[in-house]
């Protein structure tokens, strides 16, 4: 009903008023903000078929004023024009103005649908949507401007090792290498800082048979184990020094490893239970559970072994290699072993059978299983890209320098630092190798 005292042309007039007023009022009441930081920043190119630079992250530094990728792009990677995409704090206020800046000196205000030549892009300066702001950010695309995958080598210590002796082992245990001697009727040992690798000390371990087999030497968190394959009798240290036998229930035939997603102890061996060789599961060979049956030709001496543990691709299990069976046979196959309800299981990896792996050394580095194989006179390197079970060889920009000596049975170490350590080895004129070499990716190179 329309009121008696107002014509309805009146009430209609009042109401356009009314509205046209609090139009008004509203816009003249925001107080638009003064941030004019960046809050979120991405790249893309139709040119970039890869998708490596969308699926970049970049690190804004809002208190230094800078963005930047942490993980430098491809060695070789690029692209002439991109998109930028920008955030303010609000998608509802953006940025009044976006400035570019690019090198050499030239400067112009950037809009969503510009692209952008990347690699000339040197400043960003964002004027908040109060239009009075302004803050700048100095723009870094890094790329690798080396090949981050040539695998550089130096040597390291020459002759570190008192000649003569018979077989060595080195391991890495409590932030320290300890290498092993079997010289005659006696073990002696050296030992130097993880970190250095040069200067080496003579240690006098103690309690060890002079029957030990030093491959066999198997360092955990807490300890180190060894093995006498000749009585099948385990030893024990927690300094690496000063060993102890362990009375075990059953023989033990060989001791593979930590096996990661271990139910019944975290090391996996093989035992003499009732006439069969089976694996067995511990945390220090007091107790020993038995699981299921070895299978035939898996090898029990002088194999190399590694362990994958990558809980983001669900791969947790042991890779061995080399080696010798049972019945003194060499073995010349790869092998996968993993728990799987309460049994281990096994698969063989996909190697030419034309490659010899007597002698050969695995190691777990840069995420991938890698092998150090002899072959024509020299030493080569595989590795897998499928955790182990498809292998291929490296290329050229890894390959061994031309003074590495031929060598098997070495002990190849790798440390926190991304280093991979060669210790020793028997050489292709059957003497044993008393040098180090230490060698790195150049993507782990900070310098």
């Amino acid at each position: 009903m329309i009121s008696k005292y107002f014509s309805p042309a009146w009430v209609l007039a009042l109401n356009l008023l009314l509205f046209s007023s609090c139009l008004n009022s509203s816009s003249e009441d925001v107080e638009y903000s003064p941030d004019a930081q960046i809050y979120a920043f991405s790249l893309s190119s139709t040119t970039d078929t890869t998708d490596v630079l969308s699926d970049t992250e970049f690190t804004i530094d809002q208190i230094n004023g800078k963005i930047f990728n942490k993980e430098p792009l491809p060695y070789l990677f690029h692209v002439d024009s991109v998109l930028l995409n920008i955030k303010a704090s609000s998608t509802y206020y953006p940025f009044s103005a976006v400035k570019l800046t690019l090198n050499p000196d030239s400067s112009y205000y950037w809009t969503e649908t510009d692209s952008v030549d990347v690699n000339r892009l040197q400043r960003i300066t964002t004027t908040a949507p109060d239009g009075l702001t302004n803050k700048s950010y100095d723009f870094e695309l890094r790329i690798h401007q080396e090949d981050p995958y040539i695998l550089s080598w130096e040597q390291k210590k020459s002759d570190y090792l008192p000649l003569p002796f018979d077989s060595q082992k080195t391991i890495a245990f409590k932030n320290r290498f300890i290498t092993y001697l079997k010289s005659g009727s006696s073990i002696k040992a050296l030992s130097s800082d993880a970190s250095d690798g040069t200067n080496w000390s003579t240690v006098n371990p103690t309690g060890l048979p002079p029957t030990l087999t030093l491959s066999s030497l198997t360092p955990t968190q807490a300890a180190v184990f060894g093995l006498d394959s000749t009585t099948g009798t385990v030893y024990q240290s927690s300094d690496g020094v000063n060993w102890g036998k362990v009375i075990t229930p059953y023989t033990v035939k060989a001791i593979y490893g930590e096996l990661p997603l271990a139910t019944h102890g975290a090391i996996l061996a093989a035992a003499e239970i009732d006439g069969q060789l089976t694996f067995v599961q511990t945390d220090d060979f007091t107790v020993l559970t038995s699981l299921n049956k070895v299978p035939t030709n898996l090898p029990v001496k002088d194999f190399s072994v590694t362990k994958v543990d990558l809980p983001e691709f669900y791969s947790k299990y042991l890779i061995i290699t080399g080696g010798t069976t049972t019945e003194n046979l060499f073995n010349n196959v790869v092998w996968i072993l993993l728990e799987n309800n309460g049994s281990i299981t096994h698969i063989h990896s996909r190697i030419p059978n034309t490659i010899s792996l007597i002698g050969s050394s695995l190691f777990f580095y840069d995420d991938k299983p890698y092998l150090m194989i002899s072959a024509s006179g020299k030493n080569k390197l595989m590795y897998s890209e499928n955790f182990g079970l498809d292998w291929v060889e490296t290329a050229e920009n890894q390959l061994f320098p031309e003074n590495f000596t031929q060598r098997t049975s070495a002990s190849v170490i790798t440390d926190e630092d991304n280093y991979i350590w060669i210790f020793g080895g028997i050489s292709g004129t059957q003497t044993q190798l008393a040098d180090i070499w230490r060698g790195r990716l150049n993507k782990f190179d900070t310098n």
